[in-house]
């Protein structure tokens, strides 16, 4: 039987969603700016009962410790000492517009909509978190226990449920130290002391304060985008509530631990590494020696301890230092998933993340899999989309366009006119700080282009993938892909009115907020045609959308696929077959491709889509182009994917967009 494909995804479950310094050299591992990631212990210390957690006695025993054994990084910022747990008084932008209430709201359970019927992360929902902590001064014991293995438990209550002994903890960096007052990020651990308990499977869920964002769209935004085409944290906008009183807006961010893998991988199992914040640029991925313990400095392993996972980081470095361009394409898809690391880099790319790859080589996440290969995840992205900055903290030359504001574009991310690289992108043989004032290793801003930062050696992951002809091509079309399809006022802009009409009401009653009611409505501006301003949150999507496709690199014809359909059907000896067809289009076609893997990991195989009517009803050259899955055997799952390849341009299409990072999927029935 053949079936369309609507049909076939419920018949068949096919399911998609429309993603250094090398040893020896100076400056090398060791030298140059640390990342800000060390935890005090203190648990263990005063945990007299021993039941993994402390209570109140036991709390007020460690905060007096602390007070004298906290290190200086935790207790100061920028030079100036405070108290922990807050930021400068007058925090934000002095000439910042803060229109906003003298006091706070009060809200109660009753007061707010119930949403229990739908997904904690709809991102379609805006629902309201309350978190009762039974001490009044809460606040400055979530700052005690700042960068600490401490929780305080709290009472949560979501849509009329209750979560008793939940446990939170202030997080992040700038969200914590840049914030004034109290509206700061929360962890929230739900299986604190019941490792049973969880929200709909959920047992971890990261609230932040959209510090920075007047909007307070960004991180959902990404989110959002993301979840189209390739594994990404689940991101909605939420209300906050702390003991009554209204915290506004927050951004409810899906954890990076089992639940996050078993949603988007179907596995609990595989390693997890976090990348935290780090200007030296060691932590993207660069080859540091042999030695797993270079490699500590930068990376952190959030699950189990596995010297295993470690040795197969060093590897990874090592296979994108050291293999040949030739050989590529052959090693390394077997130490990482070249489809999610590509679309990882285009999205980074596409809304100009100022905390991402591009611009810095860290704050993101890496999952090994139980096959051994890294799936690289952005998380922590309230930073994209930036529009023309000025003063201390600006990176980058400082306009959206990626040109020097001197004029002509900036020479730091130009080639060298002679030939080969430029010489200012190359490390500082000397070590330590950048001559032209910046980190060494570290960004220096948002990629602006579609190829930009492609021939930097401190961001090899980039490097190395654009080398190969077929990633480059994959690359390209996955910029082009978020441009056209999710990049469009039909799409984005009306994802953004949605959320702004949703939470308008929240950012208008919040006392807490850091920019305030007139800078949030400044996100939306327009001019007097009625068309977004340069820096509104629209207009900075324009500005991303128009440097993408107006590129050199995006010229020429694009094909496109479409008119899936799949022939299920068992042969003589009862095992099932899969017959795949489709359309391309749109130019002269070269070839299409059908990538394919038995199982839920592993590298794809290839084999070609054929243009001869045998396999349907049409006749050679009409554009209709079929395969097959090889080898099936009842009960296999499958990953599959097409790539459409333009004769002229060497651009392709793939259908499902996300490619390989979100395949079509397949389980045969069983042999009967």
């Amino acid at each position: 039987m053949v079936l369309a494909r609507s049909a076939l995804f419920a018949t068949l479950a096919i399911s998609t969603l429309a993603l250094a310094q090398r040893p020896g050299e100076p400056g090398g591992p060791g030298r140059g700016r640390m990342p800000r990631n060390e935890i005090t212990k203190v648990l263990d210390r005063f945990d007299a009962d021993s039941n993994g957690r402390l209570g109140q006695d036991e709390r007020a025993a460690a905060k007096e410790w602390l007070t004298e054994n906290r290190p200086q990084r935790d207790r100061e910022r920028g030079g100036r000492r405070g108290p922990p747990g807050f930021g400068p008084p007058d925090g934000g932008p002095p000439d910042q517009p803060r229109r906003q209430p003298a006091q706070p709201r009060t809200i109660k359970p009753g007061d707010v909509t119930n949403h229990a019927e739908e997904p904690l992360l709809d991102p379609d929902v805006v629902r309201t978190y309350f978190l009762e902590f039974e001490q009044s001064d809460w606040s400055e014991e979530l700052g005690a226990f700042y960068r600490t293995d401490v929780l305080v438990p709290a009472v949560v209550r979501i849509d009329g449920e209750v979560y008793e002994d939940v446990g939170v903890r202030f997080r992040g960096n700038t969200s914590y130290r840049n914030v004034r007052g109290k509206k700061k990020s929360f962890d929230l651990e739900f299986d604190f002391v019941d490792p049973k308990q969880s929200v709909g499977g959920i047992r971890n869920i990261d609230l932040l304060n959209c510090n920075g964002d007047a909007s307070f769209m960004r991180e959902a935004l990404h989110g959002w985008i993301s979840n189209h085409y390739l594994p990404a944290p689940r991101v909605t906008l939420a209300q906050v509530v702390v003991n009554g009183e209204d915290y506004g807006v927050y951004a409810a961010v899906q954890a990076f631990d089992k639940d996050f893998l078993e949603d988007h991988y179907g596995s609990r199992k595989g390693d997890r590494f976090k990348v935290p914040p780090d200007f030296s640029g060691n932590g993207g991925l660069r080859w540091l020696g042999d030695e797993a313990a270079a490699y500590e400095r930068n990376y952190q392993l959030k699950s189990a301890a596995n010297p295993e996972a470690w040795d197969a980081l060093v590897d990874l470095c090592a296979v994108l230092e050291h293999t040949a361009t030739e050989d590529l394409e052959r090693i390394l898809p077997q130490h990482l998933d070249i489809d999610g690391a590509l679309w990882f880099l285009a999205v980074d790319n596409a809304l100009g993340d100022d905390d991402g790859y591009h611009s810095r080589a860290s704050d993101y996440v890496l999952y090994r899999d139980p096959k051994g290969r890294f799936h690289p995840i952005a998380r922590d992205n309230n930073e994209i989309l930036k529009g023309q900055r000025r003063g201390p903290g600006s990176r980058g030359p400082g306009r959206p366009d990626g040109r020097d504001p001197r004029g002509g574009r900036d020479p730091r991310n130009e080639r060298d006119p002679r030939g080969g690289r430029d010489p200012r992108n190359e490390r500082d043989p000397r070590g330590g700080r950048d001559p032209r004032g910046g980190r060494r290793g570290g960004g220096r801003g948002a990629a602006t282009s579609p190829l930009q930062m492609a021939e930097r050696d401190d961001r090899p992951l980039l490097r190395r993938l654009l080398e190969v002809p077929d990633w480059r091509a994959r690359y390209l079309a996955n910029l082009r892909e978020i441009a056209t399809t999710t990049l469009t006022d039909e799409v984005i802009g009306r994802r953004i009115e949605d959320w702004r009409d949703a939470i308008a009401d929240i950012v208008e009653y919040d006392a807490h907020s850091q920019r305030g009611v007139d800078a949030f409505e400044q996100e939306f501006a327009t001019d007097g045609d009625d068309k977004p301003t340069a820096n509104s949150l629209l207009g900075l999507i324009a500005t991303r959308r128009k440097a993408i496709l107006d590129d050199s690199a995006m010229t020429g014809s694009w094909p496109h696929v479409s008119d899936f359909e799949a022939t299920y059907a068992v042969n003589r000896d009862g095992d099932p077959s899969l017959h795949v067809r489709c359309h391309a289009a749109g130019a002269r076609i070269a070839k299409v491709r059908l990538h394919h893997d038995r199982g839920s990991f592993g590298a794809y195989d290839t084999t070609t889509m054929h243009d001869d009517g045998q396999h349907g009803d049409g006749a050679a050259g009409d554009g209709i182009y079929a395969g097959w899955l090889p080898k099936v055997r009842g009960g296999d799952t499958w990953r599959f994917w097409i790539e459409a390849v333009a004769e002229d341009s060497g651009h392709v299409d793939c259908l499902p967009a996300g490619g390989g990072a979100l395949p079509m999927r397949w389980k045969a029935p069983k042999k009967n």
